[in-house]
């Protein structure tokens, strides 16, 4: 194995510094990418966040998605508008008034 490596990054720590606890399997911005939580982090605690995969996530009402649409996060759901960071892009698609997307993260 290389000298200088470090990990295979699926994986990121996730700190809350917001004022709720983060639920395990919510999407989390860690700077310019999406982590999902693998477990419950509680305010002013450290976890881990899963930065690859296709997971089931909250998305706007508002919007049909197509498939192979890149995504962004704001305020907790996937949506076209400018958010946050970019998610990843839409796995499958979904009609307007659809509250869930899945999404392949950072993709």
């Amino acid at each position: 194995m290389a000298k200088n490596y470090v990990q295979d990054g699926n994986t990121i720590a996730i700190e809350n510094v917001t004022t709720k606890d983060i639920a395990s399997g919510a999407p989390v911005a860690v700077g310019s990418i999406v982590a999902i939580a693998i477990t419950d982090i509680k305010v002013g605690e450290v976890g881990d966040g899963l930065t690859t995969g296709v997971y089931l996530l909250p998305k706007l009402a508002a919007d049909a998605i197509a498939a192979g649409t890149k995504v962004n996060l704001k305020n907790g759901k996937v949506q076209l508008a400018d958010g946050d960071v970019v998610a990843g892009v839409a796995w499958d698609a979904a009609a307007a008034a659809t509250t869930v997307l899945a999404v392949k993260i950072n993709g």
